[in-house]
């Protein structure tokens, strides 16, 4: 019989039986049993040590610079390494440069340079150069460099970005998107908010807007003093807004310098905001024509007669009006339904719409009214309630009113 054969016969507990009655090769077949149960824990760690120079970390081949000394990292969730210098460049090409078995490069002498590297005030290694170590969304920070007697030569911020498109700050989905953004008239100005999902604190480190691609690609972006005003101008000039953070830092009021309102919009605005928890950075982004985000203010409703009401277009909407109409809905609620107002979605309440700004009412009902551009498909406005009492009733209790007031003056 082979060695092949036997190692295979060997390892079936079937084949040991029928053999036991032949004493040599029974004990041939245990020798070989044992000898690779010796040899299995030598493999393990063969296959290990494989696994673990296969998962080895990565030179880092794509970062970028957000603010000065603020530095993102992309990673796609494998280990990757980010090289930082104090004074000067890294250069890894450089002679002199080797990677040890910790994976970590150095370069020879380095360690007898006076500059000491220190994170979250701990002191890690001495040397001009220090590689940061980044795994899914983990291993940013603020490092700094110092002489050695602890002078601050540089800082950097490292800031991590996942190329998953997986979102963890802001509240939302690709399908909802991440921000709402409005407008209540065409002024060129635009408000956009978020929601920061439960136990994440979000801080905006950047903003960006530009309108039309071109520009967006081209743009250069500045902040004022406090941080929380941000100018982005095209290098065609084309693209001029300025958007202001929020003081609750859960939303942003812009306006674009080059609106007219009167001309046709022929490019979207690109909005992206660059968004931090502790050392994790994502990206949200959001395009937008203001014709598609427009929503007009509430109406103001006054009553002409015992039957008729009217309305008129909110004081914040462009005008002439006949150049930007607005279209009305209107719908009555009557019976039980009222008490709750605009709020009532009733199958059995109908919504008209109208172009006119009159209506009639010939019962006690509560009347909703709110407007949309009738030239585009945007946003409704909020309902405006008017309630509306029979006339006879409301001079009644008028009347009655006016009673108990004469009752109450002094004689």
């Amino acid at each position: 019989m082979s060695s092949d054969t036997l190692k295979s016969h060997c390892l079936d507990d079937s084949v040991i039986q029928r053999i036991s009655g032949d004493q040599k090769m029974f004990d041939r077949c245990l020798k070989m049993r044992f000898t690779l149960l010796g040899i299995l824990p030598t493999l393990l760690g063969i296959l290990i040590l494989h696994q673990a120079k296969s998962q080895s970390p990565k030179f880092t081949q794509s970062s970028w610079n957000l603010l000065p000394n603020v530095v993102v990292v992309n990673v796609d969730g494998s280990l990757v390494q980010h090289p930082l210098t104090c004074l000067g460049s890294f250069n890894r090409e450089e002679e002199g440069w080797r990677r040890d078995n910790d994976w970590v490069w150095r370069r020879d002498g380095e360690e007898d340079e006076e500059i000491l590297w220190m994170m979250g005030g701990e002191e890690k290694k001495k040397g001009n150069s220090f590689l940061v170590n980044l795994e899914e969304r983990t291993g940013g920070g603020i490092f700094t460099c110092h002489s050695l007697d602890k002078t601050l030569l540089k800082n950097t911020t490292v800031l991590v970005k996942h190329l998953d498109e997986q979102k963890r700050i802001l509240e939302g989905s690709t399908r909802t998107g991440y921000m709402k953004c409005s407008t209540w008239n065409y002024q060129g100005e635009f408000h956009c908010s978020w929601k920061v999902t439960t136990k994440r604190v979000g801080t905006i480190m950047s903003v960006r807007v530009a309108r039309g691609l071109s520009d967006a690609e081209n743009i250069s972006c500045s902040v004022d003093a406090s941080g929380q005003q941000w100018t982005c101008s095209s290098s065609s000039g084309q693209s001029d807004i300025m958007c202001s953070v929020n003081s609750s830092g859960l939303g942003l009021s812009c306006v674009d310098r080059q609106y007219c309102p009167y001309a046709e919009e022929t490019d979207r605005i690109t909005l992206t905001i660059y968004m931090r928890t502790n050392y994790l950075l994502e990206e949200y982004s959001q395009r937008f024509y203001l014709s598609e985000i427009v929503k007009p203010d509430k109406v103001s409703i006054k009553k002409m007669n015992s039957s008729t009401i009217e309305w008129s277009y909110p004081v914040s909407w462009n005008r002439p009006i006949s150049y930007f109409p607005l279209s009305f809905q209107v719908k009555e609620i009557k019976g039980r339904e009222r008490k709750n107002g605009c709020t009532c979605d009733s199958p059995c309440t109908k919504v008209h719409t109208t172009e006119s700004r009159q209506w009639s009412v010939k019962a006690k009902v509560v009347v909703c009214v709110r407007s949309q551009d009738a030239l585009c498909d945007s946003p409704w406005s909020d309902w405006t309630e008017y309630r509306h009492n029979k006339g006879n009733k409301r001079r009644r209790n008028r009347s009655r009113s006016l009673c108990l007031n004469t009752r109450s003056l002094p004689y």
